[in-house]
C-alpha cells in the first residue's frame, strides 16, 4: 500500500512535468484516429487484399499507452528511461514504487488518449455502423485489451534494455505484426471488421472483449512481475 501511495506521488510529478505532452498526444491520437478511419472506407471490398489497415491499427494502438513527452522522443539518444530508473534509485525510491506509477501512468494515459483516437475513428468512418455508446464502447474496450497486451512487452523493454535494444526490441514486433494481419487478411477476413461485428452483435458481453480485456491485463501483470524480478540485478551505472 506504501509503494502504491508513493506511486500515485510519483504519477502526478511525472504527469505535470511537461503540459505540451498532453497538446501532441491529443493531436497525435485525432491524426491516428482520423487516418484510421479513412482507411477503412475501402475494407468491405473483399476483393481489395490490403492488410494494411489491420496492420496500422495493430501498431498504433498500443501507443494509446504513452505521453509524448521529450522521454519518449528521446530514448535513443539520451537512453532517457536508463536515466530515469537511475536517478529514482539515487533518490531512492523503491523498484515496486516505480512499477506502479508506470502502471497508473498507462491506464490513465490509455483512458485519455482513447477519447480522441477513438472519438476521432467515430466521426470520420464508424458514426455510419450505427454503433450505440455501448457496443462502441465495447469496441472501444476489445481494442484496450491489445493494447495492454503490448504495453506490458514495451514496459519490459523500457526498464531492462538501453535505449538502442528498446528500438530492436519494438522494430521486431512490427514484423509479427504484418504476418498476423497477412493471416486474417488471407482468410478472407479484416481483423478490425470482426472486432467490429462482435461489439455490435454481442455489445458489453461480446467474447472477444472479455478475452482481449482478461488477457491483456494478465499479460501486462505478469509480465510487470518478471521485469521487477530482473530490474533488481540490472547494472543502470
Amino acid at each position: 500500500m506504501n509503494a502504491w501511495k508513493q506511486a500515485l506521488w510519483l504519477t502526478r510529478s511525472e504527469m505535470s512535468k511537461d503540459r505540451f505532452q498532453w497538446l501532441w498526444s491529443a493531436l497525435f491520437m485525432l491524426y491516428t484516429g482520423s487516418m484510421s478511419g479513412v482507411m477503412l472506407i475501402r475494407q468491405h471490398d473483399v476483393n481489395f487484399i490490403n492488410p494494411f489497415v489491420d496492420i496500422f491499427f495493430l501498431i498504433m494502438v498500443p501507443f494509446q499507452g504513452f505521453l509524448f513527452s521529450r522521454r519518449s522522443f528521446r530514448y535513443i539518444q539520451e537512453d532517457s528511461y536508463t536515466q530515469m530508473l537511475a536517478f529514482y534509485r539515487r533518490l531512492p525510491i523503491s523498484n515496486e514504487t516505480v512499477m506502479w506509477a508506470r502502471l497508473q501512468q498507462s491506464i490513465l494515459t490509455f483512458a485519455y488518449n482513447g477519447i480522441f483516437f477513438y472519438g476521432s475513428l467515430y466521426v470520420v468512418r464508424l458514426h455510419e455502423e450505427a454503433f450505440r455508446w455501448d457496443q462502441y464502447l465495447a469496441f472501444a474496450i476489445t481494442c484496450t485489451g491489445y493494447g495492454l497486451f503490448m504495453t506490458g512487452l514495451y514496459i519490459y523493454g523500457e526498464f531492462l534494455f538501453s535505449g538502442k535494444k528498446y528500438l530492436l526490441l519494438s522494430t521486431l514486433l512490427v514484423p509479427v505484426t504484418i504476418g498476423l494481419s497477412l493471416l486474417i487478411r488471407l482468410s478472407g477476413n479484416y481483423g478490425l471488421w470482426i472486432v467490429i461485428d462482435h461489439s455490435k452483435k454481442w455489445s458489453l458481453l461480446s467474447p472477444i472483449m472479455w478475452i482481449a480485456l482478461v488477457l491483456g491485463l494478465t499479460v501486462l501483470w505478469l509480465l510487470s512481475r518478471l521485469t521487477l524480478k530482473k530490474l533488481a540485478c540490472r547494472d543502470l551505472s
